[in-house]
């Protein structure tokens, strides 16, 4: 089957996607990085989609998985990559209308995921293509990421990424210790064909092609 990853991320004029790593939605939301159209629209894409990859400091800055269903019934799986597991105090732990994955280099949490349904892939090495891997073997090949920097980085380095889909929010974030889009240290550029851009109020939405 034909596995497609669609990088869906928020980000300021200065390509930052937050003042701090562990900034949740509700606080992007308070000073207008985000707003309802964005939402409605991360809501659209995961309507068509079979899992979500994200990196342990996006979802502990969420707290939880979204649970929207997909297109065929079902919450797309999410899979959340970490070296040191998550806090007990996540909602994240309680959903178990939705298939959860750790990857990790090393077993975590195994009393807690046991316990919460969740399951702990043990991936060490080339683990963003094993993990494209396994979910294509499993018949989920529509693939959003959501990052952060660091999970980008990982799969833009090994040509992972077919499309993205960036919403551009109207401001100036600045922060020196901010993350960013993609962290610093990729090994080479990428480049991107422009297929579509939507100005919906104050935010752009583009979508891309990755250049392989």
């Amino acid at each position: 089957m034909t596995v497609t990853i669609t990088n869906v991320m928020a980000i300021s004029l200065d390509g930052l996607i937050g003042r701090n790593a562990f900034e949740s939605d509700v606080e992007r939301r308070k000073y207008n990085f985000t707003n309802s159209d964005d939402r409605e629209f991360v809501r659209e894409q995961l309507v068509c989609a079979d899992a979500v990859i994200t990196g342990a400091n996006s979802l502990r800055a969420s707290g939880c998985a979204w649970t929207v269903n997909n297109d065929r019934g079902v919450n797309p799986a999410w899979i959340v990559f970490t070296t040191k597991g998550l806090s007990v105090e996540l909602e994240f732990w309680r959903q178990k209308t939705i298939r959860r994955v750790l990857v990790s280099p090393f077993p975590v949490q195994e009393e807690l995921c046991a316990a919460s349904g969740v399951e702990n892939w043990i991936l060490t090495e080339n683990s963003p293509i094993e993990v494209v891997h396994r979910l294509e073997r499993e018949g989920l090949g529509r693939i959003l990421l959501f990052g952060g920097g660091a999970i980008n980085k990982l799969f833009y380095e090994n040509q992972l990424v077919d499309f993205a889909k960036i919403t551009v929010c109207p401001l100036v974030i600045g922060g020196v210790n901010s993350p960013r889009f993609v962290d610093l240290g990729l090994k080479a550029p990428v480049h991107f064909t422009a297929i579509a851009s939507v100005l919906k109020q104050d935010l752009v939405f583009l979508t891309y092609r990755v250049k392989k």
